[in-house]
């Protein structure tokens, strides 16, 4: 893997892996039920991308997350901040959040908890998103 090209190829991506949460209603819903906004802090590009739960009423549109880069409308419960790499890895599967907390990969701040509780509900996500960066021709960011 040799990692994402510049911070523009990042946003493209992450915010794609967002929307693939969205089309995909086990994954967005809970995440939009479980009311814990996330900061993500992504260091090696000095990006900040927040994300909280869609309103109920955006449901009937296939939208159950909202998103914003930099400054956001709402507070975070969970803030996490980690590498391109750690944050890549971990949609498709290859980067454990609790083993990465304890080595030091992923910093958080919030309740421990909420994050270790809502990390397993991303799962059916991972082959989802390393699909995408294959039919996109991304190879480069295959983990």
């Amino acid at each position: 893997m040799k990692g994402f090209r510049d911070a523009a190829e990042f946003r493209r991506v992450f915010e794609q892996i967002f929307q693939l949460m969205n089309e995909t209603p086990e994954v967005g819903r809970k995440l939009r039920d479980a009311h814990a906004p996330h900061r993500f802090v992504i260091t090696d590009l000095d990006l900040e991308f927040h994300v909280d739960g869609a309103p109920v009423s955006a449901e009937k549109e296939g939208k159950f997350l909202r998103w914003s880069w930099g400054k956001a409308d709402w507070q975070p419960v969970i803030t996490m901040r980690m590498s391109s790499e750690v944050a890549n890895r971990f949609f498709q599967g290859k980067e454990n959040v609790a083993l990465a907390l304890a080595l030091g990969r992923v910093k958080l701040s919030g309740p421990p908890l909420t994050l270790l509780q809502l990390a397993p509900v991303t799962n059916p996500i991972h082959p989802v998103y390393r699909a995408w960066l294959k039919k996109s021709r991304l190879d480069h960011l295959l983990a």
